[in-house]
């Protein structure tokens, strides 16, 4: 049995609320598509910092620039063949998740922030290696809003988390189904046209085979 656990952290501006959900899926293989779009994957490794990013964060931020910019595709080639592999899913939030994905539009891919990576990763570090709470609050008691503060990160912002021993594209998809969770925050912030930035961080979770993913948001800074 594979377990996962996300929350979101939604601000507008600096405001926010949280969410939180566990689920449990059977062990089986997470299909994905065999062919990457070279346009996501080029716009990925010319942003700064890309390199730096652990290939489990770059593996997430292609499948949510991915999905960012071909939602209908997205639920198409990742999406619906999941839901086949793992029927106990099929709900009304995932039924509700095809209908805003057919019916968003194509959205810019995210530009990497260097701020934003450094926030996301410190985060990251921080619960993960020290097997903390997972949630949004650091060890030290620092909140999501203190810690982009802190590296002058201004206007709207959001974070999601997600700890499981899953694929990232797996993770991804949960966050957008938002299965439990009527407010649909985590997928909001992902289609939010007003996010046009993004860090990823990921940490080994302790001494587990599971792993701890932020991504955190912001509107332009420019």
């Amino acid at each position: 049995m594979k377990h996962l656990f996300f929350a979101s952290l939604l601000l507008c501006p600096f405001l926010c609320f949280g969410q939180l959900k566990n689920v449990e899926l059977e062990a089986r293989a997470v299909p994905k598509p065999v062919e990457y779009d070279t346009t996501i994957t080029n716009w990925d490794a010319q942003q700064t910092s890309f390199s730096t990013l652990p290939n489990t964060a770059q593996d997430f931020l292609y499948w949510t620039n991915y999905s960012r910019v071909n939602p209908k595709r997205f639920w198409d080639s990742v999406v619906e063949p999941i839901l086949e592999v793992f029927p106990t899913l099929k709900s009304s939030y995932s039924e509700s998740l095809k209908v805003d994905l057919y019916s968003s539009p194509s959205l810019p891919a995210f530009k990497l922030n260097p701020l934003l990576v450094t926030t996301a990763q410190g985060h990251a570090s921080d619960i993960g290696l020290k097997k903390g709470k997972p949630g949004h609050v650091s060890t030290d008691g620092r909140t999501f809003v203190d810690r982009i503060k802190a590296v002058g990160i201004k206007n709207c912002g959001g974070e999601n988390v997600s700890l499981g021993n899953v694929d990232p594209i797996m993770s991804l998809v949960f966050l957008y189904i938002d299965y439990g969770i009527p407010a649909l925050g985590h997928r909001k912030s992902l289609l939010n046209a007003n996010y046009v930035e993004t860090g990823v961080g990921v940490s080994p979770y302790g001494d587990t085979e599971s792993t701890f993913i932020v991504e955190d948001f912001s509107c332009s800074q420019q």
